[in-house]
């Protein structure tokens, strides 16, 4: 097995769109006026191919979108990775409210979400929104079986330094 063949392993789509329904955290790209990226951890909700964002207008990330309505995400789902970039927007008012809403209920206990979810929904007043154009993945399923391979034998418990 050569290096092209386990770089370039793609994720099944269909084990990317399961794994999106998950309570997962995804890492959010957001383009800086000086050109850097802008990085941040987020709870997400995908819906009908979109990826969905709860944020407050305040936020860096928020003002990027704004200037620059361009962004990506990453997530890390279980023997794979996945990232997409595409166009955003802001979504504002009742809209966002509805979007943010759905998504902490993806997360947040029935009780939280009358509690903590009220609190988000104060200061939270706007939604990032995510029309991916262009999705890449790694599946590392070939990655791992060359390392088991290579290992002739040793358990993976003895391959990592605790």
């Amino acid at each position: 097995m050569d290096a092209s063949e386990i770089y370039q392993a793609q994720a099944a789509p269909d084990d990317i769109e399961t794994f999106l329904e998950t309570r997962a955290n995804a890492v959010l790209g957001t383009i800086n006026a000086s050109g850097s990226v802008h990085l941040a951890f987020m709870i997400f909700l995908f819906e009908d191919g979109k990826m969905y964002f709860e944020t407050s207008s305040t936020t860096v990330k928020a003002r990027n979108i704004a200037a620059r309505p361009q962004a990506s995400f990453a997530v890390d789902g279980p023997g794979f990775m996945a990232m997409a970039e595409g166009t955003a927007r802001l979504i504002e008012g009742d809209a966002a409210n509805e979007i943010n809403t759905r998504l902490r209920a993806k997360y947040l206990t029935a009780e939280a979400a009358a509690t903590v979810g009220r609190a988000w929904s104060d200061i939270d007043d706007v939604c990032i929104e995510i029309t991916p154009l262009r999705w890449r993945s790694w599946s590392n399923a070939k990655f791992g079986q060359f390392s088991m391979d290579a290992a002739d034998g040793l358990p993976t418990s003895d391959w990592w330094k605790g």
